[in-house]
């Protein structure tokens, strides 16, 4: 009898907790779907730097220098990247710059050929030869940093983009071996650094 008269005292307390513990149930699945999608998105860290080549039979000439895009996939997921995976962007330009990677064709002996789309395991990285040091300035010329003042100006902030077959886009951290070919390139000197190996 007593139990009774309690239940009925407090029924809208008990009302009112068991609406609570339905609404921090939901609350807990959606954080706990939240964060499994959050966990399971891709998501990758690119780097570009002009790469030095070394071996044995290169001899008495100068060394072959490439720009190189280094991709890490920081992601649980594969992440697959296709042949028009890299961009540069202009500043004020909608526009996007697509290259289509050196390393897609057997014509460089340096750069081996690899096939499009390529799969990068989780926490494993991969580089991509884009072109050789020649060509990255003749285009960086033909394109980004022509005899205009203005190009010289915007040729400063020059940025890249990578796309993944995923339909995601990120940011390219272009390292100092490159800032300073762009920066050669726009004083129209030629450049001599190494870069990186």
């Amino acid at each position: 009898m007593f139990l009774e008269e309690l239940l009925k005292a407090h029924q809208f307390t008990i009302a009112a907790l068991g609406v609570l513990g339905t609404f921090a149930a939901v609350t807990v699945a959606l954080l706990n779907s939240y964060m499994t999608a959050r966990a399971s998105r891709t998501k990758i860290h690119a780097w570009a730097s002009i790469n030095v080549v070394y071996h044995d039979s290169i001899k008495g000439t100068e060394l072959p220098r490439y720009l190189v895009v280094s991709v890490r996939n920081l992601g649980v997921m594969p992440v697959h990247i296709g042949a028009g995976f890299f961009h540069w962007k202009i500043p004020f330009q909608r526009q996007l710059f697509e290259v289509l990677p050196l390393d897609m064709s057997a014509g460089d002996k340096w750069a081996p050929q690899r096939k499009y789309p390529t799969e990068i395991k989780p926490r494993t990285s991969d580089r991509f030869f884009l072109s050789d040091l020649e060509m990255f300035r003749h285009y960086s010329r033909q394109h980004f940093i022509g005899a205009s003042i203005w190009s010289r100006i915007t040729g400063r902030f020059l940025s890249a983009v990578v796309f993944t077959d995923e339909g995601k886009v990120f940011k390219v951290v272009l390292d100092k071996s490159v800032r300073k070919q762009l920066a050669a390139i726009r004083k129209d000197q030629p450049h001599n650094s190494a870069g990186v190996a």
